[in-house]
């Protein structure tokens, strides 16, 4: 096999609405570059699978993944990091639209500044998914690069896949943590972890067409898997610097309020709300037993009953 750039891995339920025009955008990303395409299939019921096989047939480098048990997005996704042989990987959900340069955009930007993960920002476009199969990224971009990419990702919000990450980096972080359902959160802050520099564009690199179901509509699964991301992270690391581990503590507990907000539909003054406010006024360091018997309450709940994406 020659020498392949990027690795493009895409996860895939139950979308044939989407998919014509998601494949023909990525499938027509401007730039030279050599690319492979992995489809990971996470036991769809309609036609998402014979439509990527009709769209890619006779293309080289394409991997279609067929499991035979739902297992959500953050497992899919890992299985196709796994598979990856390129030197950067993107990925998508099979509801996002690329802009037509955006890769190439991307991978210029890594390599003027041998940065490990390059990120851009999403857009909630409101059209349908045919309308934004033709459209490219403005040119001079502006963007900020950061050596230090783990407090650059804690001091956004990464989401959306919206994401170019060294294939070496992404591997070794190990993806996505499958404790957590959806992977917004996790797969940044595991690759930042390891990552040596990280450029952020201020620029629309996914256009999300029309919505229909897609799990960003779903706020308490949202709280409920931020929450997780923070907890899990901070306490699997704890020789981060007290910066960062106040920081990833704030957002837990920010995280675990919003959670209660919606699922007790409580006051606000309750005892989550003063730990939030708290940490907000305070930027204490974390504490264990809080954390772990949040940790608790979230575990319990039963919004992981979500399938697919």
């Amino acid at each position: 096999m020659s020498q392949i750039d990027v690795s493009y891995v895409m996860t895939v339920y139950n979308k044939e609405a989407y998919l014509p025009s998601v494949l023909k955008a990525l499938l027509n990303q401007t730039g030279s570059f050599t690319r492979e395409y992995i489809f990971v299939d996470d036991c769809s019921c309609d036609r998402s699978v014979q439509i990527i096989e009709e769209m890619t047939r006779g293309l080289p480098h394409v991997h279609i993944i067929q499991n035979t048990h739902n297992r959500g997005i953050s497992v899919r996704i890992n299985q196709g990091i796994q598979l990856a042989k390129g030197t950067y990987i993107r990925m998508l959900d099979s509801d996002d639209i690329f802009p037509l340069d955006s890769t190439e955009q991307m991978m210029k930007l890594a390599k003027k500044h041998a940065a490990d993960m390059v990120y851009g920002t999403f857009i909630k476009t409101g059209k349908e998914p045919e309308a934004l199969t033709h459209c490219y990224m403005p040119t001079d971009i502006p963007y900020t690069y950061h050596k230090d990419a783990l407090r650059a990702v804690l001091a956004g919000r990464f989401t959306r896949m919206g994401q170019l990450i060294k294939r070496q980096v992404l591997q070794a972080a190990h993806g996505a943590d499958e404790r957590v359902f959806i992977q917004d959160e996790t797969i940044p802050l595991r690759a930042a972890l390891l990552a040596d520099g990280i450029i952020k564009m201020a620029a629309d690199v996914v256009l999300v067409p029309r919505e229909n179901g897609n799990l960003s509509g779903v706020k308490i699964q949202l709280d409920h898997d931020r929450f997780l991301a923070h907890y899990y992270f901070l306490t699997d690391h704890p020789e981060l610097a007290a910066d960062i581990q106040k920081t990833l503590y704030a957002k837990a507990v920010s995280d675990f309020w919003k959670y209660t907000r919606k699922t007790r539909k409580a006051p606000y003054l309750t005892s989550a709300f003063f730990v939030y406010l708290g940490t907000k006024l305070y930027h204490p360091m974390p504490s264990r037993p809080r954390l772990d018997n949040m940790a608790a309450i979230i575990g319990q709940a039963s919004v992981l009953k979500v399938k697919g994406e």
